[in-house]
């Protein structure tokens, strides 16, 4: 079996799969989030914050709103090494930095290292210039897939 690897091109219609199949998802909804784009191996998501994600007076971002982007984004990101499909067994994510964000929030995963078995992907979640989140996801993939 050949070693996995993140392509060099994607799909042309990756993009527009990958909105289809996650905006009308339930959960995010209401949240204001977009896939804003995917490259091998990296995908960038927006989240403009609406009233269901900001923490009342304070006025910032929930931080378990945060946290979900960053586990989100990273999967996308290791989706395009599987034409957007998502064959994850488990996800492992560790936030390193956690700190309020006002305002549209960007989101931004890459994969570090992957295999056969998972990879690892590092998060970066800024508000304007200011890095408000940063994390690392590790994913194991089902056996047999790659």
């Amino acid at each position: 079996m050949a070693k996995p690897q993140i392509p060099e091109t994607l799909a042309p219609d990756l993009l527009d799969r990958l909105r289809a199949r996650f905006h009308p998802w339930p959960l995010i909804s209401g949240w204001g989030l977009t896939i804003e784009s995917v490259d091998p191996g990296r995908a960038v998501m927006v989240l403009t914050p609406t009233k269901t994600v900001i923490n009342g007076a304070r006025g910032t971002v929930n931080g378990g709103v945060l946290a979900t982007v960053a586990d989100m984004v990273s999967a996308l990101a290791l989706s395009t090494a599987f034409d957007g499909a998502m064959p994850f067994a488990t996800s492992d994510l560790h936030v390193r930095y956690l700190e309020p964000a006002k305002g549209e929030v960007r989101a931004e995963g890459k994969v570090i290292r992957f295999s056969g078995r998972g990879a690892i992907l590092e998060c970066r979640l800024t508000c304007g210039d200011h890095l408000v989140t940063l994390a690392t996801a590790n994913f194991a993939i089902r056996q047999g897939i790659g």
